[in-house]
């Protein structure tokens, strides 16, 4: 990285536009890894190595202002913009972790307000068919007020401080192990609300996501009653065999419009459960099928089927979504879910994940001999925004 970062810096001197767009594109396309970075080496780079090269005790006392003044405004600038870019993409590399399954299927949206309040109407149904004698008036069709609230959005984050030995002793990427924590860990955070959103976990304070439909905050599963109109709940239904499957599919399935009793449109995609069922699900999904009718008879040349696992043709291709974090979660080893995930719920982003720095001069420099800061925070919420699209099954 050495020869790299001289070259980087003197063409950031001479082309900051290109050279930060240059850096921006190879990081994204992992031509340079964030790991690589050297805090040590960008500081010689832009502000010289005598000073590194002497003692801890001599760069101790030595302010960063003079440093800066000494060396001027664009190697300061160079300094700045090259270890933001960098520490970006350390960041975001983290918080972008494969493992961290259920957050990817939730959709994102962007909004400008705290909360909001998403108008709708309700359908007129099948009213449209009916016979209209000759010379008689068209029946006229009403539609009912339906709008839910989303909850408001939370600001989260940390900041990484980076003191003057951090800098001196950066030899092994020090800051990119930081940086790269603190990216894990906002990324679980993450993961672990959309999973309390898709499993209704229970609402707290700090983390809201619950349904808010016509004022009422109601609970994502259960069975038909009050304001809760709709039974996505199936008890006693252990996940073994397709059988359990199909009356996961049956219930939801069966679940209508509010307004119209309709059948609602919905194709399951998913099914989440924890790592204990993950070498359950072949067997419920795959496979061969025997059916003996009637019944158990052992005798009398009962008539036996054996046919595909009906579940691939009648509810679909589901795709098997399984972490430790779901079992964190739940709390359990028997409890699944069936449906749509990226349709059931949303996350709504008032800002994604950024990374902010602050530079040398601050009373932390002074107090402490911290001569740069590295914020990275996001502010948004997970959001269930229509629950009649997916089931949940308990043992």
């Amino acid at each position: 990285m050495p020869r790299m970062m001289q070259n980087l810096v003197k063409e950031w001197k001479k082309f900051p536009d290109e050279a930060a767009a240059g850096l921006k594109d190879a990081l994204n396309k992992k031509h340079i890894k964030a790991t690589e970075f050297s805090l040590r080496e960008c500081f010689g780079e832009c502000f010289g190595y005598d000073l590194l090269n002497g003692t801890l005790g001599e760069f101790q006392r030595t302010e960063m202002r003079q440093v800066r003044e000494a060396a001027g405004a664009v190697s300061s600038d160079a300094f700045l913009n090259i270890s933001q870019q960098f520490a970006f993409a350390a960041v975001l590399d983290a918080y972008d972790l494969p493992e961290l399954v259920v957050k990817k299927l939730i959709p994102s949206r962007t909004s400008k307000f705290r909360n909001e309040r998403v108008p709708g109407i309700s359908h007129i149904g099948d009213n449209l068919g009916g016979v209209v004698g000759e010379g008689k008036d068209f029946p006229e069709f009403g539609v009912s007020e339906d709008y839910i609230d989303t909850p408001e959005t939370v600001k989260r984050g940390g900041i990484i401080p980076v003191t003057k030995e951090a800098i001196f002793f950066d030899q092994t990427g020090q800051l990119n192990d930081r940086l790269g924590k603190a990216g894990e860990w906002l990324g679980v955070n993450d993961e672990k609300r959309a999973i309390d959103c898709v499993i209704d976990a229970g609402e707290t304070s700090g983390n809201q996501y619950r349904y808010r439909w016509l004022g009422n905050a109601i609970q994502t599963y259960g069975d038909s009653s009050g304001t809760h109109s709709w039974d996505n709940l199936a008890a006693s239904n252990a996940l073994s065999t397709y059988a359990n499957v199909e009356t996961a599919w049956k219930l939801l399935v069966a679940i209508t419009d509010p307004f119209t009793g309709e059948p609602q449109m919905v194709t399951a995609k998913h099914i989440m459960v924890p790592p204990a069922l993950a070498f359950t699900v072949p067997f419920a999904l795959k496979g061969m099928v025997k059916k003996v009718a009637p019944g158990y008879a052992t005798s009398g040349n009962p008539v036996s089927t054996e046919v595909d696992n009906p579940v691939g043709d009648i509810v679909g291709n589901l795709q098997t979504v399984t972490s430790q974090l779901i079992r964190a979660r739940t709390g359990d080893d028997t409890t699944w879910f069936m449906g749509d995930i990226s349709a059931a719920f949303e996350e709504i982003v008032n800002w994604p994940l950024q990374v902010l720095q602050l530079g040398a001069g601050s009373q932390d420099e002074f107090k402490r001999d911290i001569v740069m800061q590295f914020r990275a925070d996001k502010r948004s919420t997970f959001n269930t925004k229509q629950p009649r699209k997916m089931v949940k099954c308990t043992a």
